[in-house]
Protein backbone atom coordinates (compact mmCIF):
# COMPACT_ATOMS: atom_id res chain seq x y z
CA UNK A 1 0.00 0.00 0.00
CA UNK A 2 2.85 2.70 1.00
CA UNK A 3 5.46 0.92 -1.03
CA UNK A 4 8.20 0.84 2.33
CA UNK A 5 10.59 -1.88 2.52
CA UNK A 6 12.13 -3.40 5.44
CA UNK A 7 14.89 -0.89 5.85
CA UNK A 8 12.47 1.68 6.22
CA UNK A 9 10.27 0.08 8.45
CA UNK A 10 13.23 -0.66 11.18
CA UNK A 11 14.62 2.95 10.20
CA UNK A 12 11.36 4.42 10.98
CA UNK A 13 10.83 2.16 13.94
CA UNK A 14 13.97 3.01 15.20
CA UNK A 15 13.52 6.73 15.14
CA UNK A 16 9.95 6.52 16.89
CA UNK A 17 11.95 4.30 19.45
CA UNK A 18 14.55 7.26 20.15
CA UNK A 19 11.73 9.67 19.86
CA UNK A 20 8.82 8.50 21.89
CA UNK A 21 11.24 6.48 24.28
CA UNK A 22 10.33 3.00 24.89
CA UNK A 23 7.74 3.46 28.00
CA UNK A 24 5.19 5.07 25.97
CA UNK A 25 5.97 2.76 22.48
CA UNK A 26 3.23 0.36 22.76
CA UNK A 27 0.67 2.95 24.04
CA UNK A 28 1.75 5.11 20.69
CA UNK A 29 1.56 2.08 18.33
CA UNK A 30 -1.69 1.29 19.60
CA UNK A 31 -2.71 4.27 19.21
CA UNK A 32 -1.77 4.73 15.54
CA UNK A 33 -3.04 1.03 15.23
CA UNK A 34 -6.37 2.19 16.13
CA UNK A 35 -6.08 5.26 14.00
CA UNK A 36 -5.17 3.36 10.63
CA UNK A 37 -8.04 1.13 11.32
CA UNK A 38 -10.53 3.72 11.45
CA UNK A 39 -8.99 5.12 8.39
CA UNK A 40 -9.37 1.76 6.57
CA UNK A 41 -12.86 1.42 7.74
CA UNK A 42 -13.62 5.12 6.35
CA UNK A 43 -12.15 4.65 2.86
CA UNK A 44 -13.98 1.02 2.67
CA UNK A 45 -16.99 2.92 3.55
CA UNK A 46 -16.52 6.03 0.92
CA UNK A 47 -15.64 3.53 -1.48
CA UNK A 48 -19.07 1.28 -0.87
CA UNK A 49 -21.29 4.68 -1.16
CA UNK A 50 -19.60 5.44 -4.62
CA UNK A 51 -19.96 2.37 -5.92
CA UNK A 52 -23.70 2.39 -4.42
CA UNK A 53 -24.29 5.80 -6.46
CA UNK A 54 -22.84 4.24 -9.70
CA UNK A 55 -24.97 1.22 -9.41
CA UNK A 56 -28.05 3.43 -8.65
CA UNK A 57 -27.12 5.70 -11.85
CA UNK A 58 -26.59 2.74 -13.47
CA UNK A 59 -30.32 1.67 -12.80
CA UNK A 60 -31.73 5.18 -12.97
CA UNK A 61 -30.36 4.85 -17.03
CA UNK A 62 -31.69 1.12 -17.75
CA UNK A 63 -35.26 2.88 -16.13
CA UNK A 64 -34.77 5.52 -18.52
CA UNK A 65 -34.36 3.98 -21.77
CA UNK A 66 -37.32 1.15 -20.70
CA UNK A 67 -39.22 4.41 -20.33
CA UNK A 68 -38.22 5.32 -23.60
CA UNK A 69 -39.58 2.20 -25.15
CA UNK A 70 -42.77 1.74 -23.53
CA UNK A 71 -43.16 5.53 -24.64
CA UNK A 72 -42.12 4.17 -28.15
CA UNK A 73 -44.41 1.46 -28.29
CA UNK A 74 -47.14 3.26 -26.91
CA UNK A 75 -46.82 5.96 -29.80
CA UNK A 76 -46.41 2.87 -32.50
CA UNK A 77 -49.74 1.14 -31.15
CA UNK A 78 -51.67 5.10 -31.12
CA UNK A 79 -50.60 4.89 -34.63
CA UNK A 80 -51.13 1.85 -35.94
CA UNK A 81 -54.89 2.10 -34.15
CA UNK A 82 -55.31 5.07 -36.24
CA UNK A 83 -53.96 3.02 -39.40
CA UNK A 84 -56.47 0.78 -38.62
CA UNK A 85 -59.49 3.23 -38.12
CA UNK A 86 -58.77 4.47 -41.17
CA UNK A 87 -58.66 1.40 -42.83
CA UNK A 88 -61.77 0.11 -41.46
CA UNK A 89 -63.42 3.41 -42.47
CA UNK A 90 -62.27 2.47 -46.33
CA UNK A 91 -62.79 -1.12 -45.81
CA UNK A 92 -59.37 -2.33 -46.12
CA UNK A 93 -57.46 -4.96 -43.45
CA UNK A 94 -54.35 -3.61 -41.96
CA UNK A 95 -52.45 -6.24 -39.62
CA UNK A 96 -52.00 -6.25 -35.73
CA UNK A 97 -48.62 -4.16 -34.75
CA UNK A 98 -47.40 -7.79 -32.94
CA UNK A 99 -47.61 -9.08 -36.36
CA UNK A 100 -45.10 -6.56 -38.20
CA UNK A 101 -41.04 -7.32 -38.77
CA UNK A 102 -38.80 -4.68 -37.68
Amino acid sequence: MFDIGFSELFMVLVIALIVIGPERLPAVARTLGKFIGKAKRSFENVKQEVQSELETEELNKRLAENNILSETKEAVDEVSKELRDIAQKSGEKIPETKDWKS
